[in-house]
């Protein structure tokens, strides 16, 4: 979420001091503490994880039975140790997918017909492991980076807090100045992260997709029973 910044009434001397501390303390205190209450608000409905604030679904982990009708594999490399660098390529965002399943359709089109069932799950056997491996770091990333923003926004609620009280009109002490320079800051920061969260929010699931898609390449290529 963002905090809105809202204009503030002036209570009519020339010389007030315009920045937020005076005239938009309680705003901001409001807030900041909307914030900590809810960093995602439709989080909420998708997960009961406190730590993800995604609106997009949880999913810890892609289960093969999802995507995969064919026969069952191991893991390991497949014939003449292709598979396992082919999986590593494949499972990797920089590869598109149009390019990797053109790269499946070569694979597939290279084996003989009794091992391409066999070679082709283990081939899936390893790109699953590798996509889940990658959206694991993504989803313990996203977890990290809430906690620092949960942690962030009962910063500037203290600080807001001990800001409450000043009067418009006052001018700050040194101490009180350096203060409401560091609140503001850390509000810009709070905004910057939530906008890059919301991005980060997206990588799971694109994974998620490609996987899908790979999964149905990688089908495609199987020999009839």
């Amino acid at each position: 979420m963002s905090l809105e910044k809202k204009p503030c009434h002036r209570r009519g001397h020339a010389d007030v001091i315009s920045p937020p501390w005076a005239q938009c303390g309680r705003s901001l205190l409001v807030a900041a503490g909307l914030a900590i209450v809810g960093l995602a608000p439709a989080a909420a409905a998708a997960s009961s994880d406190a730590d993800w604030p995604c609106i997009q679904r949880l999913v810890p982990q892609l289960a093969a039975s999802q995507m995969w009708a064919g026969p069952s594999a191991g893991s390991g490399e497949g014939a003449d140790g292709e598979t396992t660098p082919l999986a590593q390529r494949l499972a990797a965002r920089s590869m598109p997918v149009a390019e990797a399943e053109a790269a499946i359709d070569s694979f597939a089109a290279g084996l003989p017909p009794e091992e391409r069932n066999a070679e082709l799950a283990r081939l899936f056997h390893d790109v699953l492991q590798l996509i889940n491996l990658e959206r694991s770091r993504i989803i313990a990333g996203i977890k990290r980076y809430t906690r620092k923003q949960r942690h962030l926004a009962e910063k500037i609620a203290q600080d807001g807090r001990q800001l409450a009280d000043l009067q418009p009109g006052t001018t700050p002490d040194a101490a009180t100045q350096e203060l409401l320079e560091a609140r503001q800051w850390d509000l810009r920061v709070f905004e910057d992260r939530q906008r890059i969260l919301r991005q980060v929010c997206e990588q799971p699931v694109l994974l998620e997709q490609r996987a899908f898609a790979l999964s149905r390449a990688m089908q495609s290529q199987l020999e009839p029973n």
